[in-house]
Order: C-alpha cells, then sequence, then structure tokens
C-alpha cells in the first residue's frame, strides 16, 4: 500500500476534508446504513479524508441507540457535526448526555436565523457551548450576513464559522460563481472560518449528464480559497471555481497548483487550519474514485 506522509502537500490540503453526511439527500441512507458506511471509512484506508458524521438533531437518540448497540471493542468515540434549529439547540447537552460515551457534539450547524443581529446571536451562543457554523442564505446580501458573524465572534469571544450551501436538488440551489467567489473574498477578509456543503462529490466543475446541473467542485473550492486566503481579487477567485479543465490542475506531494498560481504544503496547512474546515458530504468513495483516477491519490492511498 502507498502512503502519503504528512509532509505531502496532498494531506495538507485533504486531510479531514470531508464530513459524512450520508443521513442527507441525495443519498438519504437509512441510519443503521449511514452508520455502517462512516464506520468503515474511519477505519479503512481512506480514514486521513474523513472527519465527522453529520446527523440532524432530531437523529441524535436513534444514533444514539445504534451506537450503544453496534460500537466495537476499543472503537474511538465518534465525532458529530449536528444540524439543528435555535430551539432544538438548547437541546444540545441533553443530546449528549443520551450519546454517552459512544459520540461527542463537537460542531453544531444551523442556518443564520432571519434578521439575525450580532446582539440576536450572542445570546442564543449562550445557550450552549459548542463551535457553531452559521450557514448564510447566499440569495440575500452575503456580505452583511458574514460582517454580522465577524461581529458576532469579536464581541462573544465564541468560536464560530460560515457555511455555504453549494446545491441541492434543484436548479435554483446552486450558487452562482460571483457569490461563491464573493463568499470566499468575505471569510478570508473577515478571517472567518467556512464550510461548505451540497453538490460537492467531484473535484472538478461540471454538468451532470443527468440533471443538467452544474455542479462546484471541491477542488475548484481548495484553490479559490487557497487564493482568497493569499490575499487574491475576486475575480481571480471567479475564475478559479469557474475552471473545467482537469490539465490545468495539480495536487501532488509538492503543493497545489492551478495555472500560474502555486501553493505549497505549509500555505496549504495554514488556509486549512484559518479558513477552510470542509466540506459535507453524503458520499465518501465518490471523491475518492474521483481523486484516485485524476492521479492525485495513489491507488491504494
Amino acid at each position: 500500500m502507498l502512503e502519503i506522509s504528512r509532509r505531502d502537500a496532498r494531506r495538507q490540503a485533504l486531510a479531514g476534508l470531508i464530513d459524512y453526511a450520508g443521513l442527507f439527500p441525495p443519498a438519504s441512507l437509512e441510519l443503521e446504513s449511514a452508520v455502517a458506511e462512516y464506520r468503515a471509512a474511519r477505519t479503512g484506508a481512506d480514514a486521513w479524508l474523513v472527519d465527522r458524521f453529520i446527523c440532524p438533531a432530531g437523529r441524535l437518540v436513534d444514533l444514539a441507540r445504534v451506537l450503544v448497540a453496534t460500537m466495537q471493542p476499543r472503537e474511538a468515540a465518534w465525532s458529530l457535526v449536528v444540524t439543528a434549529t435555535p430551539e432544538e439547540v438548547r437541546l444540545v447537552s441533553d443530546f449528549a448526555t443520551e450519546l454517552g460515551r459512544s459520540a461527542r457534539i463537537d460542531v453544531v450547524e444551523m442556518k443564520l436565523p432571519e434578521g439575525a443581529t450580532s446582539a440576536r446571536l450572542a445570546d442564543l451562543l449562550a445557550t450552549f457551548d459548542r463551535v457553531v457554523f452559521f450557514e448564510v442564505p447566499w440569495q440575500q446580501s452575503v456580505g452583511e450576513s458574514l460582517a454580522v458573524l465577524a461581529a458576532t465572534r469579536e464581541s462573544s469571544s465564541r468560536s464560530l464559522g460560515a457555511k455555504l450551501r453549494c446545491g441541492g436538488l434543484t436548479a435554483d440551489s446552486f450558487p452562482p460563481v460571483p457569490v461563491v467567489a464573493g463568499f470566499l473574498a468575505e471569510c478570508a477578509r473577515h478571517r472567518l472560518p467556512m464550510k461548505a456543503t451540497a453538490g460537492l462529490h467531484h473535484p472538478l466543475r461540471h454538468t451532470d449528464p443527468v440533471t443538467g446541473f452544474t455542479h462546484h467542485g471541491f477542488i475548484n473550492l481548495l484553490a479559490a480559497t487557497a487564493l482568497a486566503h493569499g490575499g487574491a481579487d475576486v475575480t481571480t477567485l471567479a475564475d478559479a471555481l469557474n475552471e473545467t479543465e482537469a490539465a490545468v490542475f495539480d495536487l501532488g506531494p509538492g503543493g497545489l497548483s492551478w495555472r500560474q498560481h502555486r501553493f505549497g504544503a505549509d500555505s496549504l496547512a495554514a488556509m486549512r487550519r484559518e479558513l477552510f474546515v470542509g466540506y459535507g458530504s453524503c458520499s465518501i468513495a465518490e471523491p475518492v474514485a474521483d481523486l484516485t483516477t485524476l492521479g492525485i491519490l495513489p491507488v491504494g492511498a
């Protein structure tokens, strides 16, 4: 088996990039199947690519039941991302008790409440103590939403970030490239950690032959975020997000490059640590297969 060393730029760019969202569309797996798939992923050859298991707050009691019944001897506790409403998030501690030693809730994700202000968000955050990522409504002013989050983080001293939904089951669920570019630029400007979700199963921007929807690619997103982290302008970010030619990307042991731009292992590590936390995907097999086909992952990595 070939291994990717910890100094390899591919590891800096991709380690823990994927939060597993098998319970969510389009996979929408049964709980037992999602648990089995994530368990296999977190113990398999590609485990270094995978981070947390994403679970809706309303499914936590069922998840606790399944985990308690199926936990393997000496299996490490699961790290969870919980998606919740403002009403549900107040019960996070109770949910954590149900999980016992089988899992811990490390991150909460929720939609940014309509009309949110820094004061209102601070009041909400005072009801629980987890890291939180607020999904911003990209159909409205992304800049205003991110400014509120940045102000809230500063005033509350809480660990929080922004989340962008990059796709869905309808064509209008996919944010236009200029919106994504603006989101990345503003997150970088505010030093606001960000996550993404939906529609990012494949590395490069492409049009799905079945639905006709044009999807963002997670390698495009990585490159554009690296550019944003380095201070590139929004036009350059948009160009990277729009790129569909695999030949102009390269991610290898020495770094990530897109056309004339190149980022070494250290800058990729800083970008992942400070800006791009990761993205949710209901598939792990598809990203791994595509990265292997592109030659980014060696066979059996």
